[in-house]
């Protein structure tokens, strides 16, 4: 972003606050008022009276000692004296001031940050810094898996293992390598489609392997899987970016 573009963006977004600083009417009357809100609460209960006498809950006498009732408290609210909405001059430029500060202090903290001349940086290649103890686990568990078979019973879960924690440290071709070692060791539907969203992640598309992968994990799938739907359509929007 250049900075014309970072000015432009800047405006528009405190457009609709500017808008609030604007003129208005003198003495305009409050849109919602006490005497509007009372007139309106009485007369909506003058139809519920008719509605209840229609129904039967009311006799004639109930209902006459009502309806006085409720048209002598009409004519109170109709005094009601409305209030002008008034704004102060000294809260029309305390607000004035937080419109130049506000977006004054934003651009402070992103100058100490960052410089709209920088390009852009992907969110995966954010390196996350590992205590030197928690490395000494993971290269552990590395060498584990690597010491192990397909036919090992712990080969499975460990390697899904690793590759998840390769995905935590934005190491994604790592986790691929990791996860696709489980899955050709035994096949699981969840794991397939875990192997394809990442792989589409790092494509930028569905790829034709994702695409399988996908499919053979609906396979798969028992038919009341929560994820068949979702699955159903990444496998519709794949076989759309394959087609010529």
């Amino acid at each position: 972003m250049n900075w014309l573009g970072f000015l432009i963006s800047s405006v528009v977004i405190l457009l609709p606050l500017l808008a609030l600083l604007l003129p208005k009417r003198r003495n305009s009357a409050a849109p919602v008022s006490a005497r509007l809100s009372a007139l309106t609460l009485y007369h909506h209960q003058l139809r519920d009276l008719d509605r209840d006498r229609e129904s039967g809950l009311l006799d004639d006498g109930e209902l006459s000692r009502s309806e006085l009732e409720i048209q002598r408290r009409i004519l109170e609210a109709d005094r009601l004296q409305e209030s002008p909405l008034k704004t102060q001059p000294h809260q029309t430029l305390r607000f004035a001031l937080l419109l130049v500060v506000l977006p004054c202090f934003g651009f402070a903290l992103y100058l100490a940050n960052g410089h709209p001349s920088l390009p852009a940086q992907p969110h995966r290649a954010t390196a996350i810094a590992v205590p030197p103890a928690m490395q000494a686990l993971f290269d552990k568990l590395d060498r584990q898996v690597a010491s192990m078979t397909p036919d090992d019973p712990d080969y499975v879960r460990q390697s899904v293992l690793l590759g998840q924690v390769d995905e935590a440290l934005n190491r994604p071709d790592d986790a691929l390598r990791a996860y696709r070692k489980a899955l050709s060791a035994r096949f699981i539907p969840e794991l397939a489609i875990q192997i394809a969203e990442l792989q589409t992640q790092q494509d930028g598309h569905i790829s034709a392997d994702s695409l399988a992968l996908y499919q053979k994990a609906l396979d798969a799938a028992p038919a009341d899987a929560p994820w068949r739907l979702a699955v159903e359509a990444r496998i519709a929007a794949g076989e759309h970016d394959q087609s010529p």
